[in-house]
């Protein structure tokens, strides 16, 4: 009876413990759970669409490149009630009020910036595009869409390297009115095809005609990864980073100048006929 006793104590901790232990799990993936559930919950935050135009939540400094003069995101930056969104909540549907940014609609600037009042906090967001550019635009529509239709509707254009470090700020009307009138021969967007042909024929142009490196369905290809990644590297050899910022108040970020294949991309992918910088 002892003996069956003590056994039977140590099947009871043992399951005890295995009980304990499951309870432990439970409680860790139940908490686990919960925050993957709270941050799909926060995620839809991060961008909205917002009448026909696509805005990403930014902070104080991206609010700063547009306004150097704001020190502080609160009431102050709400301009004119646009509308409101609604986003789902645990407790439901929660709507929050959009107001344009006040700097910006005193100055009678386009909206390249939305602030969003949420439980009590002023949030910004950035204009990033427009639902009607997503299938690769000629360059014409990009500039009807962000009112660009002369030299002197550019502010600035700043020019960057790889690594972001500033080469050049174009102010000067002269230098303006030239980058306009090569913008605006950039003209239709470049098919995939057209693309490929584009990085090819640089290739070509440098290194002669190789079996080692060839255009199969419409896409360059390489006999081995390291001819493919030394091609790579001779393709966005001086590649430049464009920011076109308007005076609308309005910009365009990140734009890609490859001087090799000769394309700018912009919304699409355009052919260049025209060096743009030295």
């Amino acid at each position: 009876m002892k003996r069956s006793l003590k056994v039977n104590k140590k099947g009871l901790i043992v399951i005890a413990a295995v009980f304990l232990l499951a309870v432990g799990w439970y409680i860790i993936w139940d908490i686990i759970r919960v925050r993957v559930q709270d941050a799909a919950y926060e995620s839809v935050y991060d961008a909205l669409t917002f009448d026909g135009a696509y805005y990403q939540k930014c902070n104080l400094e991206t609010v700063q490149y547009y306004l150097e003069e704001v020190q502080t995101l609160d009431e102050s930056l709400c301009g004119t009630q646009l509308g409101e969104l609604s986003f789902p909540t645990k407790a439901g549907q929660a709507q929050y009020p959009v107001f344009a940014c006040s700097p910006m609609e005193q100055n009678d600037m386009a909206n390249a910036l939305l602030i969003m009042e949420r439980e009590g906090q002023y949030v910004p967001y950035e204009l990033t595009g427009f639902q009607y550019l997503d299938s690769n635009p000629d360059i014409w529509a990009v500039c009807a869409s962000y009112g660009i239709g002369a030299a002197k509707d550019f502010a600035e254009v700043v020019v960057k390297d790889q690594d972001g470090i500033i080469l050049q700020s174009i102010t000067e009307e002269e230098a303006l009115s030239q980058f306009f009138d090569r913008f605006v021969k950039l003209g239709d967007s470049m098919t995939d095809e057209a693309q490929a042909q584009a990085y090819y024929d640089a290739y070509v142009d440098a290194f002669g005609e190789s079996e080692n490196l060839y255009i199969e369905n419409g896409q360059v290809q390489a006999k081995t990864d390291e001819i493919y990644q030394e091609a790579y590297e001779f393709w966005v050899k001086d590649m430049r980073l464009v920011d076109l910022k308007l005076t609308n108040g309005l910009q365009i970020r990140g734009c890609i100048y490859l001087p090799v294949p000769k394309i700018f991309s912009v919304y699409g992918d355009y052919a260049v006929t025209e060096s743009f910088f030295e």
